[in-house]
């Protein structure tokens, strides 16, 4: 047994993480597998045949885990599965779903995949126009800017005001935004990366953020109502429910906001009020919360709310990819105009005081 386990430690720490599509089918498949009788032992094994060598390799170690009394979602994690996959496994072994969970999963990433794809696809023609945008801005900027300096300086032509302030946004705004980018990716890294800030603290910095604050709080809206919706109709109580979310630690900020809940609960303050007091919970959910405790029915509520909320959140994702092309090729516009503006004024006024 101890040496299964260390072989597939050392399977984990060797191999880097399943693509997005790999774990998409793997995750699929299972799932048809364990809702048609499989065992979850034999629906790997019977995986295991199809893999070619490197992946039938990883799926032996996971096996002889599996078979040494490893859980599955530990097993996914020494194959490095999305987090949020862990997390769907870690709770259906609550609920007692975990085909559901399994294709819930595959789902999932193939969500993630087709929005990753789409947005490579639409960023990659405006991305390589402004880096050949930006090649031309630095050859202006180091070569032609200060010819047109030397020129104006040796046939004692005056600047006017308007080719002096393309001259200062063409030598100080690229310093400018270099500088604020570096600043944002920096501040991103180390809020995302600190594993000293507590990730209650992460989330105010993300939902402060204007283009994250509506997905960051439908997603975890959803995630909450799902998860919360599925150990109800386990029939677990709100009190235990919170416990799970706490036993967790996929998700750090539900497993600290639960230690949280599960306190004021105690200490007589309902689900509702606390749930309204989160800024990343969408305003609607209290609401639910309390209808569904009226008439008996929180966890269907619960879950239809969920599905509501994702088809919210797939409607925001596709109108944001709608949008993000077309501001790409108006900022590649500018900059060209700009580099027009660079190249041609100089020279009319030259021609000018000729």
């Amino acid at each position: 047994m101890g040496r299964n386990m260390k072989d597939g430690y050392m399977m984990g720490k060797k191999n880097k993480a399943w693509q997005l599509k790999d774990q998409e089918e793997f995750l699929k498949r299972v799932g048809e597998l364990y809702e048609n009788g499989y065992s979850l032992l034999d629906a790997l094994i019977l995986m295991s045949i199809h893999y070619d060598y490197a992946k039938k390799k990883k799926m032996v170690g996971a096996i002889n885990q599996l078979k040494s009394g490893l859980s599955i979602h530990a097993v996914l994690e020494k194959l490095h599965f999305h987090q949020d996959v862990l997390s769907l496994l870690f709770f259906s072994q609550k609920h007692g779903n975990l085909g559901q969970a399994f294709l819930s999963a595959g789902t999932l990433m193939e969500r993630k995949r087709y929005y990753r794809e789409k947005l490579i696809t639409l960023v990659t023609y405006p991305i390589m126009l402004l880096f050949f945008v930006i090649v031309m801005f630095i050859f202006v900027q180091t070569i032609l800017l200060p010819q047109f300096n030397q020129l104006f300086i040796q046939m004692n032509i005056q600047l006017n005001p308007v080719i002096s302030l393309f001259f200062s946004i063409v030598t100080y705004v690229p310093i400018m935004m270099s500088v604020f980018l570096g600043l944002s990716i920096l501040s991103f890294l180390f809020f995302r990366g600190n594993k000293k800030l507590k990730p209650s603290k992460k989330i105010d910095f993300f939902m402060k953020l204007p283009l994250l604050k509506t997905f960051l709080s439908l997603h975890y809206s959803h995630y909450f109502t799902q998860q919360l919706s599925t150990l109800l109709q386990s029939g677990l109580t709100i009190n235990d429910s919170l416990s799970v979310f706490e036993q967790q630690n996929y998700q750090p900020y539900f497993q600290g906001k639960a230690i949280e809940f599960r306190k004021r609960l105690l200490e007589g303050e309902k689900l509702e009020t606390l749930v309204k007091k989160e800024k990343v919970f969408v305003e609607g959910l209290p609401l639910v919360i309390v209808h569904g405790q009226k008439n008996g029915k929180l966890a269907q509520e619960l879950e239809q709310f969920s599905k509501l909320l994702l088809v919210k959140l797939q409607e925001r994702g596709e109108k944001v990819m709608s949008k993000i092309q077309p501001c790409l090729f108006v900022f590649v516009g500018a900059f060209v105009f700009l580099l027009y503006i660079c190249i041609f004024i100089p020279m009319f006024q030259l021609l000018g005081g000729i």
